[in-house]
């Protein structure tokens, strides 16, 4: 069971990557077209319908949001799993690490001017 869950079958390798190339085509197609995603710098360029209120976090509030679970299931990881082997610890020291950072980066950076809205830093 394991080894068929690291070595798919090729047919299946090969479907995912149709269907890939087919999701990423459709989303630069919307954009081209216009049609921004909710994330896109371009998102309220050439709209002609009014923008709807949505509620705005900060983008150091956003980062925050997004980080901090990552970090803290690291940091829990260590408790979940502790004697594991030396490449598990690397890995789970590297990811910990990583989001620690990125926590000390968004506390420590002058406030953005830009907003996320709400819905997205879940």
């Amino acid at each position: 069971m394991l080894p068929r869950l690291f070595f798919p079958p090729p047919f299946f390798i090969k479907a995912m990557s149709v269907i890939c190339v087919v999701s990423l085509g459709n989303v630069g197609l919307s954009e081209i077209r216009g049609k921004h995603m909710q994330y896109s710098k371009f998102l309220n360029i050439g709209e002609k319908k009014p923008i709807e209120k949505k509620i705005q976090v900060s983008s150091r509030t956003g980062m925050l949001i997004a980080y901090t679970p990552a970090f803290l299931a690291g940091a829990a990881s260590f408790g979940l799993f502790p004697n594991e082997d030396l490449r598990f610890l690397l890995v789970k020291s590297t990811l910990t690490f990583h989001f620690f950072k990125r926590i000390l980066e968004v506390i420590d950076l002058p406030q953005p001017s830009l907003s996320v809205s709400s819905n997205l830093a879940v």
